[in-house]
């Protein structure tokens, strides 16, 4: 299961967890889900790599292409505040391409979004504002439902929720 998307109504707060072999038509399909969903677009996001994540093969320049697809998706869209968009990567073999989307971009101008990385789910709570209980309910995925996973094989996205 590489790619699972969750979401927690009650705290307006998307999670993405990247699991495994992550390929570019995985990470092409959640942009393709959430520009049929675009509610989603609004909330602020933590996306969390896990220890077994890897994007081996993923060129960096693809992430390029991909980042200009969130562009125009988000251009239309008028947000009262700027959406934070938090990262943890707990991977070193994925560290290059978090490093690659979440530090060389300007996503403030192009997706009216503050991206940053941390360490641990502590200096992101932080960040995203959230609670001690709300940042262990993150942690432990507490009240986040699952809204669709992404796996190429058998099927691309299996939908949960939609």
């Amino acid at each position: 299961m590489p790619v699972v998307l969750r979401h927690n109504a009650l705290l307006e707060l998307n999670v993405a967890e990247y699991h495994g072999a992550v390929t570019f038509t995985e990470l092409k399909a959640v942009a393709d889900y959430l520009a049929v969903h675009r509610s989603f677009l609004k909330c602020d996001c933590l996306s969390i790599v896990f220890p077994s994540a890897h994007f081996d093969g993923v060129p960096l320049e693809t992430l390029n292409d991909l980042f200009g697809r969130y562009k125009g998706m988000y251009e239309p869209i008028n947000f009262q505040i700027i959406r934070r968009s938090a990262w943890i990567c707990f991977s070193p073999a994925a560290q290059a391409h978090v490093d690659h989307w979440s530090g060389k971009r300007e996503a403030r101008e192009a997706m009216s979004t503050t991206l940053q990385q941390f360490a641990s789910f502590e200096e992101a709570g932080d960040w995203l504002v959230l609670s001690e209980a709300e940042t262990l309910a993150l942690q432990t995925g507490a009240g986040f439902d699952e809204l669709i996973r992404f796996d190429e094989a058998p099927n691309i996205a299996q939908t949960r929720a939609g």
